[in-house]
């Protein structure tokens, strides 16, 4: 499906593959839009009958899934297996062990209290499987940072692979210098996206005199609880719900600022995809935000929940239109220089290919 991991699989796999790494994908259940993409760009998908679960008590289910990954792995022969996401992670790595894999990579690609729900059945289970995993790569640091917290039986090699973005794929955005300020965010309308957030910000910027609109890009479980907020904070079409896009960039690509008001992330696409269409940012300090996006420079880090500091962030950067526009430059810059497609596929073909060399048991 149209996820942030996801969307990133998708584009790594072929970006990787001239480096000398060829990549398969499987998926727990081959489904969604994103499976036509990476088949044209090339890139095999495998799938598996994980759909047919009806609840973790379905024991069967999951035992038949770890079956079939065990069958794709022993049938590709596969040097590596590296699992995303907490059940792949906990159906992969057992399958990829029942087929002899001797390296298999675990992803940490958000805050552990999101990982996988809460209880002591699941917290269990991601740690055995940390037990079985022969290596650790994060997509930032602060998430990285964050698993050797809450996680004491992670594998001892673990290192932090950037996510990225083409940026030649990524128009710059015409930021205007009057007129209402136009506001987006991307994302999955989902407690974790925290779009409440920017809906109250709104709120605010209007009743302090500014003209503004909130574009939200994104489909999920709070949407009708988001038109509710909304309306009742009397912002009619001031927030548009423009439903989910597999591709954003013609929403970016109207906006003036782009708002990231989660609760939660790892390291986001939907920033760098901004970022990368010029557009100034304010972003929630959670994950890897404040090591995209530079405070002060390619716009404001502002603690999470606080719809008065988004506010506050947002009238900031409004109260010099001018310079907005070199705000966005500077991130679309940064991407290049730094957050590129090109750098996250030579970072993981470095580990792929070079880690063996290493001495094992080490933080790289």
């Amino acid at each position: 499906m149209v996820g942030g991991t996801e969307t990133y699989l998708t584009r790594i796999a072929p970006a990787i593959k001239p480096l000398g790494v060829d990549v398969e994908i499987c998926t727990l259940e081959r489904t969604g839009p994103l499976v036509a993409a990476a088949e044209e760009a090339g890139i095999q998908v495998h799938g598996t009958k994980l759909g047919d679960w009806k609840g973790w008590r379905d024991s069967g289910v999951l035992l038949r899934t770890i079956n079939e990954i065990r069958s794709i792995v022993t049938a590709g022969s596969f040097d590596i297996v590296h699992t995303h996401l907490f059940w792949a992670d906990a159906l992969g790595v057992a399958g990829a062990r029942l087929a002899g894999c001797r390296r298999v990579i675990v992803s940490r690609r958000a805050l552990h209290s999101w990982n996988h729900p809460r209880g002591p059945f699941f917290h269990g289970m991601e740690q055995g499987t940390n037990l079985f995993a022969n290596e650790l790569i994060a997509n930032c640091h602060a998430v990285l940072k964050d698993a050797e917290e809450h996680e004491p039986l992670l594998p001892a090699t673990r290192t932090v692979v950037y996510n990225g973005v083409d940026v030649r794929h990524y128009q710059e955005g015409q930021v205007r210098t009057e007129g209402p300020l136009r506001l987006v965010t991307v994302g999955a309308l989902a407690p974790r996206k925290g779009q409440e957030y920017a809906i109250e910000a709104v709120a605010r910027l209007i009743r302090s005199g500014f003209e503004a609109t909130l574009e939200l890009v994104g489909a999920g479980p709070d949407e009708v609880m988001l038109r509710t907020k909304a309306s009742e904070a009397g912002l009619g079409d001031r927030v548009i719900f423009a439903g989910e896009q597999r591709d954003p960039r013609p929403n970016l690509s109207r906006a003036d600022i782009f708002v990231l008001p989660s609760r939660q992330e790892g390291f986001s696409n939907a920033l760098l995809e901004a970022m990368a269409s010029a557009l100034p940012a304010v972003a929630t300090d959670v994950g890897g935000n404040a090591e995209a996006l530079i405070d002060g420079k390619g716009g404001r880090i502002v603690p999470p929940e606080q719809p008065e500091a988004l506010a506050t962030a947002i009238a900031d950067l409004a109260s010099d239109r001018p310079a907005l526009a070199e705000m966005g430059r500077l991130n679309r810059q940064r991407v290049v220089d730094t957050f590129s497609l090109e750098a996250s596929a030579r970072s993981l073909a470095d580990w792929y290919l070079h880690v063996p060399q290493k001495r094992v048991g080490q933080r790289h």
